[in-house]
């Protein structure tokens, strides 16, 4: 049985990945900045147990969320999920 989650937080890796994805593919459109900041932060937020999402391919010690271009990478410890970063999966 899966661990009900008490809180998220979100690392500084995560929060400096997030604002520096911000900074450069929207620095000239807040309104979608705002958009998509959104969307990710509600998506961390509704994590309600720690096997919610599937194991990332790269990084298989973590969980992914994928939220537009963006994937959220998570761990959870003793029913606390730590966002470790927001990685822009869209190609060059």
């Amino acid at each position: 049985m899966s661990k009900e989650i008490k809180r998220v937080v979100w690392i500084r890796q995560a929060r400096e990945s997030l604002q520096a994805i911000f900074q450069y593919r929207y620095s000239e459109i807040p309104v979608a900045r705002d958009i998509v900041k959104k969307y990710i932060i509600n998506a961390s937020k509704k994590i309600l147990f720690a096997e919610q999402h599937q194991k990332d391919e790269v990084f298989p010690e973590y969980r992914k969320i994928i939220i537009r271009d963006y994937k959220i990478l998570y761990k959870e410890e003793q029913s606390v999920v730590y966002i470790l970063n927001v990685i822009c999966t869209k190609a060059k």
